[in-house]
């Protein structure tokens, strides 16, 4: 019997904090009713995309005077047993100084991002960034107990997989 074939979600609006609640939602009703994937593994994919989105929300639009968009997609691949999530914008990146995980005042979402993801890139351009976040939904027998595998993710040299592609177009309307 052949693997059920890709599903795919895709949703943009405002980049603010009413979207970004509403996209994580909507993302998490999708993983539930169209996929088959863990809770766990749901936790982890609807956790890591609300810090991308909060990112595009406190950052990409920091220095333009109007709020400006954000878009999410995923798709799932029952075959390869993965899900990748998109984020993206088309705001300016602000690249920090570097801080210790310990700096009271460190940004920890996106360490939670690279934590939570099997990959995870972070795509800045002028034209806006893009989050990259792909996790695999095969578990692995280990005498009685069951852990996730290694992402097929982490054999590819950057870029978002899962169907994006690197230079696939965004889902935000120009």
């Amino acid at each position: 019997m052949a693997a059920a074939p890709p599903v795919a979600f895709s949703r943009a609006g405002a980049a603010d904090a009413v979207t970004a609640a509403e996209l994580r939602r909507a993302l998490r009703r999708w993983l539930q009713e169209a996929t088959e994937v863990s809770a766990d593994v749901r936790d982890d994919i609807v956790l890591s995309a609300s810090e991308a989105l909060a990112n595009c929300v406190e950052h990409a639009y920091r220095t333009h005077h109007m709020v400006g968009t954000m878009g999410l997609q995923a798709r799932h691949d029952p075959g390869a047993q993965t899900v990748s999530v998109r984020v993206s914008d088309r705001g300016t990146w602000h690249r920090s100084p570097p801080k210790k995980p310990s700096d009271p005042q460190a940004s920890r979402g996106i360490m939670l991002m690279h934590a939570l993801a099997d990959h995870c890139t972070i795509n800045a351009r002028p034209g806006g960034t893009t989050v990259c976040l792909d996790y695999t939904t095969k578990p692995i027998p280990l005498g009685n107990a069951t852990i996730g595998a290694e992402s097929p993710a982490a054999n590819h040299g950057g870029g978002c997989v899962g169907g994006f592609g690197a230079g696939s177009p965004g889902n935000i309307a120009e």
